[in-house]
């Protein structure tokens, strides 16, 4: 996963689910509670093809727990972490 940091994979990943993905209000922020901002199975899908597209990283679908979708930066730092192999 080269150039990317958790921080900017968090970046990545709000700025899709903010723009792209959920009808979340101006209080959406990279700490917030993704299924209660309308994450769905269909969203979860979307994204996982977006992180792909701009990262090159295919995210194993057994790493999307409840505790790793639960807000953006968990989820950076999930994918991160397996990406380089931690």
């Amino acid at each position: 996963m080269e150039g990317w940091t958790p921080e900017t994979l968090t970046e990545l990943i709000h700025r899709i689910l903010r723009d792209e993905l959920l009808q979340s209000s101006e209080g959406f922020t990279p700490t917030s509670n993704l299924v209660e901002s309308g994450l769905d199975s269909l969203a979860v899908t979307q994204l996982m093809l977006a992180i792909e597209e701009a990262t090159g990283v295919w995210t194993d679908e057994s790493l999307l727990t409840p505790e790793n979708l639960e807000t953006a930066e968990t989820l950076a730092a999930c994918i991160h972490a397996h990406a380089s192999g931690g």
